[in-house]
């Protein structure tokens, strides 16, 4: 991960990240976003709905850690031992009945929102302590807002495909989701401009593919083309269906 100097080239990927979300969001119409987004179960109208959640969340933490202040991520109710799932969840279901123009307009004004909020934090800001899938920093969320806007916007299913993923973007990706690599499991992944990662500890497979379909299939997502497996069929990873990121 980037030492704080490099925030600022991060932030600007978030912006260049949101300005495409809301390119590819802000036609919708009621009955698109009630169609099925690529998340099991979920319409784009639950998509939009947890991306504003994320948002709301993600400014809170800003504001929070201005005050030298931490919170739990996601709103959780009297219960602050309450998990952020919990939280999230309900915030979903409150706002994926809204009619498109509502839900569309709110997820991209917090988009503009929370990139002037990234933008005015000052050096000594990112290592401020937040909360974000435990204990963490102002850091740990910039990043977070970074695979989340890129990561959903695959599965609004818009036309946006992993391939369309940056390589910095396709690295980070590998790199942070490592962590879904189940025990007992090692994983030598390969791309074929020559990168390679050895991941967990166990029985070795190896995997070798683009950097995007790597990191998609890391990710839960599907994978634009094949992958090649030396156990054939690819070990589950994570979570069947990652709702993030």
């Amino acid at each position: 991960m980037p030492e704080p100097e490099s925030t600022q080239e991060i932030i600007q990927w978030v912006k260049e990240a949101h300005d495409r979300e809301r390119r590819l969001i802000s036609p919708l119409t009621d009955d698109e976003i009630r169609l099925p987004s690529q998340l099991p179960g979920w319409t784009r109208a639950h998509l939009l709905a947890a991306r504003l959640a994320f948002l709301h969340a993600a400014l809170r933490q800003i504001d929070y850690a201005r005050a030298r202040r931490t919170t739990a991520f996601y709103r959780a109710g009297p219960d602050p031992r309450a998990a952020d799932r919990a939280g999230r969840d309900s915030e979903v279901e409150a706002n994926a009945g809204r009619p498109a123009e509502d839900l569309v307009t709110a997820v991209c004004d917090a988009t503009l929102v929370i990139d002037r909020a990234w933008s005015h934090l000052g050096r000594a800001a990112w290592v401020s302590p937040a909360r974000y899938r435990g204990r963490g920093t102002l850091l740990d969320v910039l990043f977070a807002g970074w695979r989340e806007a890129e990561v959903h916007m695959v599965d609004y299913d818009l036309g946006r495909r992993p391939a369309d993923w940056s390589p910095a973007l396709c690295v980070h990706l590998i790199d942070y989701l490592s962590r879904r690599v189940p025990d007992g499991l090692r994983l030598d992944l390969s791309a074929p401009g020559g990168e390679s990662w050895t991941l967990g500890h166990g029985e070795p497979v190896r995997v070798h593919g683009t950097l995007s379909d790597l990191a998609a299939w890391l990710g839960g997502r599907a994978t634009d083309s094949r992958l090649e497996c030396s156990a054939g069929e690819l070990p589950l990873i994570g979570r069947a269906a990652a709702q993030a990121v």
